[in-house]
């Protein structure tokens, strides 16, 4: 069966182009109503309103495209860390959470459906490392921002930017799982696990 799913993201006809939106799109709005391991690549079709054979033309299989779909989340999530000003020094940065911050969290709770699946203990491996790595870039380029040369440690920086990102990626996880609620408490809101995050970013123990 036809396959183009390892070229995708190099294709240049627009035609293929446009239709791989239609179905990541699809993925994700059917991911607002079912789970995902419910959604399958009929489903799919049917939602992008397109035949099930189209479907294979672009994708080897269901997980293909859901991962293809499911990256498609991350560019608000990665723009969101990179637009958050950090610096060299944890203790000289503001005690208001940043609204870039508060954007990250708000951008993961839309798709909060998929990143329970992707990073949940049954998820995708890939899904999670390239998120971890993406964040550890974005808050690796805010460390060096608007820092003198000579008061950036090249060692330290690698370390610290994945520390950031690594523990991100772990608070996302939870959080979306709701691991974070109490028992017959109401979940944690955008806003409240922002606040906690920049909290231990800062170096403090409270926001």
């Amino acid at each position: 069966m036809p396959n183009t799913s390892d070229t995708r993201g190099a294709s240049r006809d627009p035609r293929a182009r446009r239709t791989r939106a239609l179905l990541r799109s699809a993925v994700l709005d059917l991911a607002m109503e079912k789970d995902l391991d419910g959604i399958t690549m009929s489903d799919i079709a049917e939602r992008a309103e397109v035949n099930r054979a189209t479907v294979y033309l672009h994708y080897k299989d269901r997980e293909d495209l859901l991962l293809d779909a499911t990256e498609s989340t991350m560019d608000g999530v990665v723009e969101a860390a990179r637009a958050c000003r950090l610096t060299a020094d944890a203790h000289a940065l503001p005690d208001t959470t940043p609204v870039h911050l508060i954007s990250l969290f708000t951008q993961v709770d839309k798709h909060r459906a998929v990143y329970r699946r992707m990073l949940g203990e049954d998820g995708s491996p890939r899904f999670a490392a390239r998120l971890e790595r993406l964040l550890a870039q974005a808050w690796s380029e805010q460390l060096v921002t608007g820092t003198p040369p000579d008061a950036v440690d090249e060692r330290a920086l690698p370390v610290r930017a994945y520390f950031l990102g690594g523990a991100l990626l772990a608070v996302i996880g939870r959080w979306v799982r709701g691991e974070f609620d109490g028992e017959g408490e109401k979940g944690m809101s955008v806003t409240e696990v922002a606040d906690l995050t920049w909290a231990l970013v800062r170096g403090g123990g409270r926001p």
